[in-house]
C-alpha cells in the first residue's frame, strides 16, 4: 500500500499527536545537533525533520547494549528466558540509511533458522515514521551503496518536509490507522508539492553523490576486498585504528554480542548479553591456557579486514544486502579519524575522491 497526502504544519502537528503508543522514541532537536529520546508524546515542534541523521543509530531500541537473556538457580540449568513485554513502540524521525539497517537486523535476527525472541518482542508491535534527508550529513554516503536519502520502503509512514507543509506517504495498515485519527486534516497533493519533492530529493541525492566522490560498492569491490587482506590501505588503516570499537557499537548494523553468567541473588544467576566488537583483541577468543588462548585473528589488520569482509562481501552473500547503510556514523565517531570512504577507493585504486 503506498499513498500521498499532504498536511500543513498544524496538521502534521496534529498527526504526530495521534501516535499513541507505550514507548515513544524521536530524533528531537538538541544544541548539539539530533538525538533520539524516548518521549511522552511528539511534539512536532521537538522532533528534528529539517536536520541531518542523528549521531546516534536507533539500534539501541532494537537491541540493547545490555540485557538479561536467562535466570537459573544452582539446582539446575533450566534457563528460563526474560522476554521483554513489548506492547506498542513508535520509533519518531528515522532516515533511509536506519529503515535499511533495521531492515538487515531483521534478516539476521528475525528471518533466519534461529529467530531471536528478544529482537521479536521490540519489532513485532512497532511503528516506523521516517523522514527525508532535507539536510544531510557531512559524512553521509548511501548512494554508494545503493540507497538514498529518502525512504521508499520499509516504513509505516514517511515525512517529506516543503517549504509550506509535509508530504505523508503511507506505507503500511498500521500508518493508515495513524492518519485516520486526523483524516481532516489531510488532502490531495498538488502537483507543484510533489514537483517540489522531487525536486528537493534529487537535490539530496546530488549532495550525497557529490560527498561519496563517486564511490559505488560494486561486485568488483568486494572482490578487491577478498583477495587484498594483506593489502597496505588495510595495514594503514589498521595503523590509524585505536581500538576503541566505536566504529562497531555507533553502527546501526553490527550487532555481534557476548555472553557471560553472573550472580543474580542469594540463589540466582543471570546470563547477561552485552554487545561485542569484532575490532577488540579479545574478540573470538578461544578457551586455553593462560597466555596461550588462541584467537583466528590475532593482529589488528586481521580484525580491520574482517570487518569490512562481513559488510562488504560476507553479508551479500548470506542475507543478499550489504552490511553498510552509507550512514557515515563510523567515520564521524572514529578517534583515528578513519574515513571508510577513503578506504575503499584506495582499495579499488580510484583515488579521484
Amino acid at each position: 500500500m503506498s499513498k500521498t497526502l499532504f498536511f500543513s504544519e498544524a496538521g502534521l502537528t496534529r498527526l504526530l499527536e495521534a501516535v499513541k503508543a507505550s514507548e515513544v522514541y524521536a530524533a528531537v532537536r538538541r544544541e548539539r545537533g539530533p538525538e533520539y529520546c524516548h518521549l511522552q508524546k511528539v511534539p512536532e515542534a521537538e522532533v528534528a525533520l529539517r536536520e541531518p541523521r542523528p549521531s546516534a543509530s536507533p539500534k539501541a531500541f532494537l537491541q540493547p547494549a545490555r540485557e538479561r537473556v536467562a535466570v537459573y538457580t544452582n539446582e539446575g540449568f533450566d534457563a528460563e528466558a526474560s522476554c521483554p513485554v513489548c506492547e506498542d513502540r513508535a520509533l519518531v524521525g528515522l532516515r533511509a540509511c536506519d529503515l535499511a539497517a533495521i531492515a538487515y537486523l531483521d534478516k539476521v535476527f528475525r528471518e533466519g533458522d534461529f529467530k531471536d525472541p528478544f529482537y521479536e518482542a521490540r519489532r513485532e508491535n512497532e511503528l516506523l515514521i521516517s523522514v527525508d534527508c532535507v539536510g544531510v550529513h557531512e559524512n553521509c554516503f548511501c548512494t554508494a551503496v545503493g540507497g538514498k536519502p529518502f525512504a521508499e520502503s520499509g516504513f509505516d509512514l514517511n515525512i517529506t518536509p516543503l517549504r509550506a507543509g509535509y508530504l505523508v506517504d503511507v506505507g503500511t495498515d498500521k500508518g493508515q490507522a495513524v492518519v485516520d485519527q486526523v483524516a481532516d486534516a489531510a488532502s490531495e497533493p498538488t502537483g507543484e508539492q510533489l514537483k517540489e519533492r522531487e525536486e528537493a530529493r534529487q537535490k539530496s541525492v546530488d549532495q550525497v553523490e557529490g560527498q561519496a566522490g563517486g564511490l559505488r560498492v560494486t561486485d568488483r569491490i568486494q572482490k578487491l576486498l577478498l583477495s587484498k587482506q594483506d593489502s597496505n590501505e588495510l595495514s594503514e588503516m589498521a595503523t590509524r585504528c585505536v581500538e576503541c570499537s566505536a566504529c562497531t557499537f555507533i553502527c546501526p548494523t553490527c550487532h555481534c554480542f557476548y555472553l557471560y553468567d553472573q550472580v543474580g541473588g542469594e540463589e540466582n544467576f543471570e546470563r547477561i548479553r552485552t554487545w561485542d566488537s569484532c575490532i577488540m583483541g579479545d574478540y573470538s577468543r578461544m578457551a586455553g591456557p593462560a597466555g596461550a588462548k588462541p584467537t583466528p585473528r590475532p593482529s589488528l589488520r586481521n580484525r580491520c579486514a574482517n570487518r569490512l569482509l562481513h559488510k562488504y562481501a560476507f553479508s551479500p552473500q548470506q542475507y543478499g544486502m550489504l552490511g553498510c547503510t552509507g550512514c557515515g556514523r563510523c567515520i564521524e565517531a572514529c578517534y583515528g579519524e578513519i574515513d571508510i570512504r577513503e578506504v575503499l577507493r584506495e582499495l579499488s585504486g580510484d583515488t579521484s575522491g
